[in-house]
């Protein structure tokens, strides 16, 4: 069949480390990289679901489309903001481009808000978090999306969206719930993985265009930076937006390695250069040019942490020990691909560019 016939399909596994692919069978992944390619791709910094989405729908980088976190300070109110309205993206998406020129476009995703972000101007549009009620009768109910099987069922919701609408392009993107909570040798990462694999397999039974990717990757972290508290200790009047903050705090409990901080008494930076757990500061412009990201939706300067900080309140002090498994810095930002197409992806905001010619 002529590539130009086939539904392209573009896959975003939320929180798929290669760690993960690594620790278990995937004879899905296996079959589709047979016909085309597999490696691994760098996705955007900070590696956080909102902005790697919104970067794969659209093909392009923040400093492009403009969503920057999950959280956003807005220095017109002095607050901080949820950067889920599809009015923070400010470029047209790679499915709105598609849907203009007469295609059939659909798209899948386990949260609503990420429905709204990237949904705009397909003939479907759904969430495993509230789907609609033809979607249920043909696929059933949806499990609670804080579930690994919420995963699964989003990729069955595919296969019935293909035989159902035949679209011409097709985006899923799943969560990333179990691999916050287990490791990926852990025996629900593997049966997650695997349930995952099914899934890809019987898209590429199908006989569809494909690439699959992930948004971020996934590290246990072991320490809690509180740098609101650092800046209180060295009076410094600023204001720390950790950019995994969203309403759904579950899984990673509003903890990440990345974040944002305005400056608003001219101190400058240097205050955060020696807070053990911070491995990079950088200056507004400096951190637009490293990672591509609108100048005027970050801060005077973005924080990074080493592979095991997280940064969060601490009751009382500064650092405290924290178990657990989440994303946000440049340390999660390798991820894996795979494509029925003999092409190599340098970033997961390549994925649609990928299936673009015959």
């Amino acid at each position: 069949m002529d590539s130009r016939d086939r539904t392209r399909v573009v896959v975003c596994l939320d929180g798929m480390d290669p760690a993960y692919l690594a620790a278990t069978d995937t004879p899905g992944w296996d079959a589709v990289a047979a016909e085309g390619a597999a490696g691994e791709c760098d996705c955007v910094v900070p590696s956080l679901t909102n902005v790697n989405n919104v970067s794969i729908v659209t093909g392009s980088f923040p400093a492009d489309h403009g969503v920057t976190g999950n959280t956003y300070y807005d220095p017109d109110r002095g607050d901080l903001v949820y950067m889920e309205d599809p009015a923070y993206v400010r470029c047209e998406t790679r499915l709105q481009a598609f849907a203009a020129a007469g295609e059939t476009v659909a798209a899948l995703v386990a949260k609503d808000k990420l429905r709204r972000m990237v949904g705009r101007g397909c003939a479907v549009a759904a969430s495993a978090e509230d789907p609609p009620a033809a979607l249920v009768e043909a696929v059933g109910p949806p499990p609670d999306i804080y579930s690994g099987e919420a995963s699964g069922w989003l990729l069955d919701a595919a296969l019935h969206v293909l035989d159902d609408l035949c679209p011409d392009v097709l985006y899923v993107s799943t969560t990333d719930v179990v691999p916050h909570k287990h490791a990926p040798t852990e025996d629900r990462a593997r049966a997650w993985v695997e349930r995952l694999d099914e899934g890809l397999a019987a898209l590429h039974d199908r006989g569809v265009d494909l690439v699959a990717t992930a948004d971020h990757g996934m590290n246990r972290k072991s320490v809690r930076v509180d740098l609101d508290a650092v800046a209180e200790r060295a009076g410094v009047d600023a204001t720390v937006v950790r950019l995994i903050r969203d309403r759904h705090t579950y899984h990673h409990r509003n903890l990440g390695g990345a974040a944002y901080v305005y400056s608003h008494d001219g101190s400058g930076g240097d205050w955060l250069t020696d807070v053990p757990g911070v491995e990079a500061v950088l200056p507004r412009d400096d951190a637009a040019q490293r990672f591509r990201l609108a100048p005027d939706r970050i801060g005077d300067y973005l924080v990074l942490g080493d592979p095991d900080t997280v940064f969060g309140p601490v009751e009382g002090g500064v650092r405290a020990p924290v178990d657990l498994r989440t994303h946000g810095s440049h340390h999660e930002r390798t991820v894996p691909y795979v494509t029925t197409r003999d092409v190599e992806l340098r970033y997961n905001v390549e994925a649609f560019a990928a299936l673009d010619n015959p």
